[in-house]
């Protein structure tokens, strides 16, 4: 992985995640998923991945001067942009822990449909979304971390 150049501030806040993501997993998976299935293996492997994924940023990184709060994927606590690639319209979504205490208009959960297509992307690449609603088309148009996954 290249080194990455992120704020001292988001730097420390990814930390943070990454020890909140590690201690809380086991809680997640028993909450959601008690019982062996092929669900919560998929939501643990998800998970493996994105502790990994994040560990690697956070290793890679150079701290900087900036103040800008943008990271190179999207993770727990990022604020997406996404274009629908059928009407063109702009989405503004806040990647959210499924235990958040407030949920505000735009937090959708990383165990969601849209919120798990979206972990680990980055700006440029398109998704797709299966969902009860039908299969969505989007593009990433800008990520970056927000305070309170």
């Amino acid at each position: 992985m290249v080194k990455v150049k992120l704020s001292k501030t988001t730097f420390e806040n990814l930390v943070k995640h990454l020890v909140e993501i590690e201690e809380g997993k086991k809680k997640l998976l028993e909450e959601y998923y008690p019982e062996p299935s092929t669900e919560r293996n998929e939501i643990e492997m998800l998970i493996e991945n994105y502790i990994k994924h994040v560990d690697q940023l956070i290793r890679n990184t150079n701290k900087s001067q900036t103040t800008d709060n943008k990271v190179p994927f999207v993770t727990i606590g990022s604020e997406v942009e996404i274009q629908d690639l059928s009407d063109q319209e702009v989405y503004a979504y806040h990647i959210v822990s499924p235990f958040r205490s407030s949920v505000t208009e735009g937090d959708i959960s990383y165990l969601s449909p849209v919120g798990k297509s979206l972990l680990l992307k980055k700006v440029g690449d398109e998704i797709e979304v299966k969902a009860p609603g039908g299969v969505f088309r989007y593009k990433i148009k800008s990520i970056q971390l927000r305070g309170g996954n």
